[in-house]
């Protein structure tokens, strides 16, 4: 596993233990718009293929929480 690898499942698995811990439903879905926003954005993977594959690791972290 490369040292960038590692750094993002850490930062994953921060998020996601923060989320699952929030009690409130109304941050955790803005947070998840965020990101959504984030990926089909300017800061997001640059081509279409990358961003398709981005949301769809953001929609299977999403069901993660429910």
């Amino acid at each position: 596993m490369s040292l960038n690898q590692a750094q993002v499942d850490a930062v994953e698995h921060l998020l996601m233990a923060f989320l699952k811990h929030s009690e409130n439903a109304q941050i955790v879905a803005k947070v998840y718009e965020d990101a959504y926003s984030s990926i089909m954005g300017s800061d997001g993977p640059a081509g279409t293929a990358e961003k398709m594959a981005s949301l769809e690791h953001l929609n299977n972290l999403r069901l993660q929480l429910k």
